[in-house]
């Protein structure tokens, strides 16, 4: 017998530890690559005369880690509708966990030449497949479990994962390029952070060993094993064409084309401020002759707020709706884009952190907190890991993962200006907006209401 939403506990200690824990180990794996591509990947991986060359060449693997993730998101959408949440959530930890260890293990380029580039890529390609797969179960996990009116709240606790899996990486890589000297740190000290993969990929899998199945896919299975029942029986082998017909991610986009779109848009500038100001910034500073002290820290430092801030906002969309909060988030980071990089210039700890605070305390972490429960409510239970988990890493590459890329290619483009990033922060910006500002509210004013996600597409 299924338990009615409003009678679900609000905290449910095992699964937020196995959402949040397991995608803090994910995301120190996979920003951790953000860091190096910036302060190692471009001089021991892509060594060439011009060091902002080196970079641009280094976050295009950085972006490639981004391309598998709408793959990763098919496929384990597809597994995790079909087979369950627990085993995806699961697989992906392991896959993020041998990607993230071999990359500590692999030559530089002047040991094996070219294959140790292509390795690089080759192994941040598996971070990004993973990656496709685990944030998306992670929030579907809580999200599932969660009573309606607090949906908002629980399924934004896995970006407190993010939050201190980057807090975790950057903490790390700092300790390490302060403490050693700058020869040793490029020799071998900065491979240590990402040795420290494994221990915590064990442990993440200890933590989600006992994972149940959320009652909503249980329920789900159930409905879909009466309609199987109650179907005349078909003799002979289904061909491709039917089975692909039948697949989750072909019905995502046939039921529901306009949410899928909304997805893929709608988390513009969340995906693009987060890697300008939390990464691309650091690329920003060395190449401006800037120290990089002060960012490294005051990103460190709104980590720490973010683990606070993002729950908050996802607190308030349960009140204030999922629209209102999201597009509050993308004014605040359209605002503050061009006073971010003079801030920058300054060198003033405090103006640095005030800065971040203001762009991704603020802006990035009320997109973040808002739009978890926005994008599960959309699609039925059916489809929501596979079409969430496209969707939403569809937007993360064209915004996201090549963001890094394409600020550092302006800032060559425009002669080392920052006009050109500015245009593209306000440009993903505007597109959040106006994508947020025409889609329905989602969020559920009482819990007599049946969910969003259950209802025929308006």
């Amino acid at each position: 017998m299924s338990t009615p939403t409003a009678q679900r506990p609000v905290f449910q200690p095992k699964v937020t530890a196995a959402a949040v824990f397991g995608t803090t180990v994910e995301w120190y794996d996979f920003a951790l690559y953000a860091t190096a591509a910036s302060l190692v990947f471009n001089k021991l991986y892509f060594p060439g005369g011009d060091p902002l060359v080196g970079t641009v060449a280094a976050f295009g693997t950085f972006a490639i880690g981004f391309l598998g993730r709408p793959l990763g998101g098919a496929y384990f959408g597809e597994l995790g509708d079909r087979k369950g949440r627990k085993h995806v959530l699961v697989v992906t930890l392991l896959l993020m966990g041998i990607a993230t260890t071999g990359i500590g293990l692999l030559p530089t380029y002047g040991s094996i030449g070219v294959a140790a580039p292509l390795l690089l890529t080759l192994l941040r390609f598996l971070q990004g497949f993973a990656a496709g797969g685990e944030k998306t179960g992670a929030l579907i996990l809580l999200f599932e479990n969660a009573p309606a009116r607090w949906r908002g709240l629980l399924s934004s606790l896995p970006a407190i994962g993010t939050g201190t899996g980057t807090l975790l990486s950057t903490g790390a890589m700092t300790i390490a390029s302060t403490t050693l000297s700058q020869q040793a740190f490029l020799d071998w000290g900065w491979r240590i952070p990402f040795l420290l993969s494994a221990v915590l990929t064990l442990f993440g899998l200890w933590v989600r060993r006992s994972l149940a199945e959320t009652e909503d896919f249980q329920q789900e299975l159930k409905r879909q094993a009466r309609e199987e029942a109650a179907r005349p029986d078909r003799a002979g082998r289904a061909s491709w064409r039917q089975r692909l017909a039948k697949s989750r991610f072909v019905e995502s986009w046939r039921k529901y084309p306009k949410e899928m779109i909304i997805v893929i848009c709608a988390g513009a500038a969340e995906n693009c401020g987060y890697y300008i100001f939390g990464t691309f910034s650091v690329a920003y500073a060395q190449d401006a002759g800037l120290a990089t002290g002060p960012v490294l820290t005051g990103i460190m430092a709104v980590s720490v707020v973010k683990l606070a801030s993002v729950p908050l906002f996802g607190a308030l969309s349960d009140r204030w709706g999922r629209r209102p909060v999201s597009i509050l988030g993308a004014v605040v980071m359209a605002a503050a884009c061009y006073p971010f990089f003079r801030v920058l210039d300054t060198e003033q700890p405090w103006l640095v952190l005030l800065a971040l605070l203001v762009t991704l305390g603020i802006g990035q972490s009320a997109v973040l907190g808002a739009q978890p429960a926005f994008f599960a409510e959309l699609f039925s239970t059916k489809v929501r890991f596979t079409a969430v988990g496209v969707a939403n890493n569809i937007g993360t590459v064209l915004t996201g993962g090549l963001a890094p890329l394409l600020a550092s290619s302006l800032l060559l483009w425009f002669d080392h200006s920052i006009a050109g990033v500015v245009i593209f922060l306000l440009l993903t910006c505007g597109i959040t907006i106006a994508t947020v500002a025409v889609a329905r509210e989602t969020r559920v004013r009482h819990e007599s209401v049946r969910p969003a996600a259950e209802t025929a597409v308006g």
